[in-house]
């Protein structure tokens, strides 16, 4: 079955423009609600979620948070023995998290912090157990 499905009708008197300042105040608070059942809920797609939140809010030009908190939990989810970044803290390092923490750094001007060497060791070993060669700046 092909097609689109439309599965949200918007009602004649929805708001037509886009209400940046409650966008902002839910960035922001997501991050202070520590508590919240969401929050918790969502400890294993943290570092995507802070990528996501941080992008946000500089598209929205109102990122206000702090750069150091969030430098610290990104070097909080680094495992330092395998190289790579999980997605949260304690959590084993994956792809897709390491490319979120170090899209973080580079947005946060925190790329010289990077363990560049075991981040290095890290992609080599996934692309050697894909059955891949990886180059980089012309060395196999």
């Amino acid at each position: 079955m092909s097609g689109f499905h439309k599965d949200v009708i918007l009602k004649e008197d929805a708001p037509a423009q886009l209400f940046l300042s409650k966008h902002r105040e839910f960035l922001h608070n997501y991050a202070k609600s520590q508590d919240s059942y969401e929050y918790v809920m969502s400890e294993w797609l943290r570092a995507s979620g802070v990528y996501w939140c941080l992008t946000a809010l500089e598209l929205l030009d109102k990122n206000e948070l702090s750069e150091n908190d969030i430098f610290q939990f990104v070097m909080s989810c680094f495992n330092e023995e395998k190289g790579g970044f999980g997605a949260s803290e304690n959590h084993d390092p994956h792809l897709l998290y390491t490319l979120s923490c170090v899209q973080i750094l580079a947005i946060i001007g925190r790329l010289d912090d990077l363990k560049r060497t075991r981040l290095l060791s890290l992609l080599w070993d996934y692309s050697s157990q894909m059955g891949h060669s990886l180059v980089m700046n012309g060395v196999k």
